[in-house]
């Protein structure tokens, strides 16, 4: 009994996570066969569930030890297949153990499964990745060298980016990088095993900024959010339905961040002025309530206006049942907010402790509203509570969301009735922009030209 309810939990936290952050995955599914995954760590323990959500298959995720002991966490992670990694931070006489999780590692990757490690060690918010330990390339290289060179193993490497990361409806993102086995690092490791665990953790360090966001320092985060915000509405990139979807627009978010970079590095004047205009426009449209980049396109009066009445006609229908779920779930949803105002988090902890005590809240609201539907009306009116309350409360978050639209709409149609040419002096700045942006990646792919010419 005590099993289905850690797996009933365990699933309830994947299913959290899911409802938690807009997830999405750039890249296949992880492959069949032996695999170390290797991930950067900047959202706690939410990175191994996001990993869990998005891989297509079981992982055993590595786990700093005190995790384990936790009454919830604890559980769960036993469940997902975890092993205890033990640090020196957290309590050095127990550092003899990490032998026993070695070996269980590499006795799961000889069965063809998949393990989890973090390189980094610890989860942090810093823009850059943090110096690798070595555990991974030290499980990856013992599991093959034990098999002979037999195993077929293969690293995947896993870039996970995330936007609001600590807000409920943030997202996450999960850039799937290309397989790579160890066959390169073979002749070094008969050689010099500890040589071939450094030249293979720097390896993971390249293949994990390579599906990362590398910046020079945490405000950049901002403005690179703006400038490709900007630049993608302006030239259109965005499919339907795609705007704001983090895995879309990942790759070009790390090359804007790539041109960033060089742009900084070889004309920091030419960078400020575009960094300036970028930060001014967008300032601009927050404060007329307007998405990053977004501006209502050119349509008239009638056609305005009667795209915001179907919209707030849906609005409409949906309040009823918006209110009820609202109401309902108002204590489990704030009650996240309550834990950290008593129990101060690092940053990096605050997702979790939000997804985990919503976690516990959530049913226990549920289970007081079912027993107070019995008492005041039966079965029947339990019942009705127990369909009714789960669609309200969906409902509730995407009419949310929905109304967040139509008031941006509405109010960018009176701001624009009141100041005629407003939306086009917007969009100028919009174009403006853009211009510039295309010729710094102009000027940027004639000197990798250059370079490539003169290589």
């Amino acid at each position: 009994m005590i099993g289905v309810g850690v797996r009933f939990v365990a699933r309830a936290a994947l299913w959290a996570t899911r409802l938690f952050y807009e997830l999405g995955r750039h890249g296949p599914p992880l492959p069949e066969g032996p695999l170390v995954v290797v991930a950067n760590h900047p959202n706690s323990i939410l990175d191994a569930l996001v990993v869990f959500c998005v891989a297509g298959r079981r992982v055993h995720p590595l786990a700093r030890a005190p995790l384990f002991e936790r009454a919830v966490v604890g559980q769960v992670l036993r469940e997902l297949g975890g092993l205890p990694v033990y640090r020196p931070q957290d309590d050095p006489t127990q550092l003899g153990k990490n032998d026993a999780t070695f070996d269980a590692a590499v006795a799961a990757l000889a069965q063809g499964e998949a393990v989890l490690v973090f390189p980094e060690g610890t989860s942090h918010s810093e823009p850059e990745l943090a110096p690798l330990k070595t555990g991974a390339a030290r499980i990856a290289l013992r599991a093959e060298s034990e098999s002979g060179w037999n195993l077929g193993l293969r690293i995947v490497p896993i870039g996970l980016t995330y936007r609001r990361k600590t807000r409920f409806r943030g997202e996450a993102a999960a850039f799937v990088g290309e397989p790579f086995g160890l066959a390169p690092w073979r002749e070094m490791h008969a050689q010099d095993p500890v040589r071939a665990v450094r030249a293979l953790t720097a390896a993971l360090a390249e293949a994990l900024e390579g599906g990362t966001l590398q910046l020079h320092a945490p405000e950049d985060e901002a403005l690179l959010e703006a400038a490709e915000a900007i630049y993608a509405a302006e030239r259109g990139l965005e499919r339907a339905g795609d705007r704001d979807k983090l895995a879309v627009r990942l790759p070009r978010l790390q090359l804007f961040a790539a041109g960033m970079e060089w742009l900084r590095a070889h004309d920091a004047e030419r960078f400020e002025r575009l960094a300036a205009g970028v930060r001014a426009l967008d300032a601009r449209l927050e404060r007329l309530g307007l998405e990053e980049g977004e501006i209502p396109a050119r349509r008239s009066l009638r056609a305005t206006l009667r795209t915001l009445g179907t919209d707030g006609l849906l609005t409409a229908i949906g309040l009823p049942l918006a209110l009820i779920g609202t109401g309902a779930w108002y204590l489990p949803y704030a009650a996240p907010r309550l834990v950290l105002l008593v129990r101060r988090q690092a940053y990096e902890a605050v997702a979790s402790i939000k997804l985990g005590t919503a976690l516990a809240a959530f049913p226990l609201v549920y289970a007081g509203w079912l027993v107070l539907a019995y008492r005041l009306g039966g079965w029947i009116s339990l019942a009705l509570v127990a369909v009714v309350l789960p669609i309200a409360g969906i409902v509730a978050m995407h009419w949310r969301e929905h109304y967040a639209d139509v008031r941006q709409d509405l109010r960018f149609l009176w701001l624009s009735l009141r100041k005629r040419g407003l939306a086009e002096q917007l969009r100028a700045r919009r174009r403006a922009i853009a211009d510039a942006i295309d010729d710094v990646i102009a000027d940027w792919e004639a000197e990798r030209e250059r370079r490539g010419a003169g290589a």
